[in-house]
């Protein structure tokens, strides 16, 4: 049984299945267009190998995971490695089930004395070769984007230094500040006011919305001189998030809450490792 995709059409297009004299487009049988088809998906075929993934290194990086605050694209390339390994854990048993059920299928096919369910079981082993030489391209563009975030994850570390549930926690407060008012800076940009969503937004974590909105359009004044990069912009949201995280504890004192994260709570990296010693 030969493994060799242009064998299917060969064998799928046989003087048995009546198709051989098939009067097809340009004065050609089906085969002859099978054929030549065929050639043409194998000239091709380098291309599935570069676009074999859904996203490139350049998206990864500026577009899926360009937050403006460090401590949020930290945990955007932490919650795309969860995706990641768990599609590709899934593809590794799908392989796995189907490369067992080819086995099954061959071994039947070895078995079988009928001419026809013979040829029928030869084809469906064709069907999982085929499909499991298409999982592995897509397995391979999973490992690409695995190796990707781990390395932008190794880079943005060592800047972030000290990596722990409860460094984190402090960091959420800047994280949102940023995040709430470079979210504003959009919609005065495009309305000329901060949209109610995101006034919501600012004073669940207690900025004054009118303050916001008057900092804002201050910024956009000089937004104008920054020289076609966003250098300026990502300034102003560290001077923004400085100048108001003590609004805040504000906001915590009517909630009624600590802005102190509960660290009996917090997972320590290191914890992982004490184990292994013991």
């Amino acid at each position: 049984m030969s493994e060799d995709k242009g064998e299917i059409v060969k064998h799928s297009f046989s003087a048995e299945g009546n198709l051989t004299n098939y009067k097809s487009y340009g004065n050609k049988s089906l085969v002859e267009n099978l054929q030549n088809a065929q050639a043409s998906i194998e000239k091709m075929q380098y291309m599935e190998r570069i676009w074999d993934r859904s996203r490139s290194q350049f998206m990864l990086k500026f577009l899926t995971c360009s937050q403006n605050d460090d401590w949020t694209r930290f945990r955007q390339i932490g919650a795309e490695m969860c995706s990641k390994r768990q599609a590709l854990s899934e593809a590794k048993f799908n392989y796995m089930e189907s490369q067992v059920k080819a086995k099954i299928k061959k071994q039947k096919w070895e078995e079988e004395t009928d001419p026809l369910k013979k040829e029928l079981l030869e084809i469906q082993v064709e069907r999982y070769v085929a499909g499991n030489a298409e999982l592995l391209i897509k397995f391979e563009g999973a490992l690409k984007e695995i190796e990707t975030l781990g390395e932008i994850h190794d880079q943005l570390k060592e800047r972030i230094g000290d990596v722990s549930e409860e460094a984190f926690e402090k960091a959420e407060m800047i994280g949102h500040l940023k995040r709430s008012i470079s979210q504003g800076i959009r919609e005065v940009r495009e309305r000329g006011f901060i949209g109610i969503g995101n006034q919501e937004y600012l004073e669940q974590i207690g900025v004054c919305v009118t303050t916001a909105q008057a900092e804002i359009r201050m910024y956009l004044d000089t937004e104008k001189e920054s020289g076609g990069s966003t250098e300026i912009l990502h300034k102003f949201l560290d001077y923004f998030a400085e100048k108001y995280k003590g609004v805040v504890h504000q906001q915590a004192d009517f909630l009624g809450f600590s802005t102190e994260a509960n660290k009996t709570l917090a997972y320590q990296p290191d914890q992982d490792q004490q184990k292994l010693k013991e």
